[in-house]
């Protein structure tokens, strides 16, 4: 008897269920996960030093790092959490793959990521691919988009932006995001 409680216990805990199996921490973006501590990956001193001022309430900071060594896929990467957290749990993670002048290359590599996060999403609500116009601002910048919604509320995303030739320095890229529940709840209140 002894022997099928544990059998049954190895059976049932170890199985993924779909709430294990459909979790936004299964992606990672330069072995980065959201719910990950940046104290992992970065000094309190880098973390400050790579402040960027990108939301206008406080209830979130964001830190963006470019080119370093351990990067191998993303040219830039930009992580949020909340603004007291002595932990720095990151709550929304992006990466940047930059494609210059050469949005083909990058479409392309949305079609790849977009087959693996479905897979790995399979529960999660996918919506797109939509192209996106920008304003006369951005001259003919475009972006092409693709969201995956959770049941829990968060959130991922691909987005490959055309930027029209009058946007210099700009360039076409890649973007990979990823958005707690947490996270994503307080953007939808901005």
């Amino acid at each position: 008897m002894k022997r099928l409680s544990l059998y049954l216990f190895l059976i049932f805990f170890t199985l993924p269920t779909p709430s294990q199996a459909d979790d936004i921490r299964d992606f990672q973006i330069e072995g980065i996960s959201v719910g990950d501590s940046l104290l992992d990956y970065f000094s309190e001193e880098e973390i400050k030093n790579n402040y960027v001022k990108w939301y206008d309430d406080d209830k979130f900071i964001r830190a963006e790092f470019k080119k370093l060594k351990f990067f191998k896929t993303y040219g830039s990467v930009g992580l949020s959490y909340k603004t007291n957290d002595k932990k720095y749990i990151i709550h929304s993670l992006s990466g940047i793959i930059f494609f210059n002048e050469n949005i083909d290359s990058c479409y392309k590599k949305m079609d790849e990521l977009d087959k693996e996060l479905s897979h790995l999403f399979k529960d999660a609500k996918k919506v797109g691919p939509s192209i996106m116009k920008y304003d006369e601002k951005y001259g003919d910048s475009n972006s092409k988009q693709i969201f995956y919604d959770f049941k829990d509320g968060a959130a991922a995303a691909l987005e490959c932006i055309d930027w029209a030739p009058n946007m210099k320095p700009w360039t076409d890229n890649l973007s990979v995001s990823l958005d707690s529940k947490e996270f994503r709840k307080w953007l939808r209140e901005q």
